[in-house]
């Protein structure tokens, strides 16, 4: 094989395998398969027992990342009988180490906010599951009351560490706007099959 047609040829695979990877970065930043089910918490199989497929609403989020990239949240979904709103969030493995250094991520927490800055709820985490470089968490939050009126702002918090989070001018992450409305959340067969086997 001549010089040329072996550079060429290495020039196609080097490039072949660029956007490979590229394909496969994207594919994995826009992956909201992970943890997306809403967990069958006490409140959430007391209300699925009485209202079947009435118990679920769901919205989509205005903004999917939070503004200084941390963390991204999907698959909302609210339980107005039993005042849950359950969401799931994930952050990149790096978070620790460059964003926030000297921060334990086993003291992580996340709350819900209302825009004037008061706590709304803090989360329970009813699962996690690591995939490829994120960190996937579903979050329950207990106490939620929702109206037409409701802005409510996701926060990422950190307590320890050299850089605690968040700061003053820090924004949330906005979950539940006016402008955003609620739908009806048709279960899947694995939501049925979660809320139908649960103990």
């Amino acid at each position: 094989m001549r010089p040329l047609k072996i550079l060429k040829f290495v020039v196609i695979v080097l490039l072949l395998s660029f956007m490979a990877f590229i394909a496969f970065r994207i594919m994995m930043t826009s992956d909201r398969s992970t943890l997306k089910e809403i967990c069958a918490t006490e409140k959430a199989r007391l209300a699925y027992t009485a209202d079947r497929d009435e118990a679920f609403l769901t919205t989509d989020i205005p903004d999917d990342m939070s503004a200084d990239g941390y963390f991204t949240a999907y698959s909302v979904s609210f339980c107005p009988a039993g005042q849950e709103l359950q969401i799931t969030v994930r952050y990149n493995d790096s978070l620790p180490e460059k964003y926030l250094p000297g921060s334990d991520p086993e003291k992580y927490y996340f709350v819900l906010k209302d825009k004037d800055g008061n706590l709304v709820s803090k989360a329970t985490v009813v699962a996690e599951k690591e995939r490829y470089f994120y960190n996937h968490f579903r979050l329950a939050f207990d106490g939620v009351v929702l109206s037409e009126d409701s802005e409510l702002y996701l926060f990422l918090c950190s307590d320890d560490g050299d850089v605690p989070y968040p700061a003053d001018h820090t924004k949330g992450l906005l979950i539940v706007h006016p402008s955003v409305k609620f739908d009806k959340r048709k279960l899947t067969s694995t939501e049925k099959a979660l809320f139908e086997n649960a103990d």
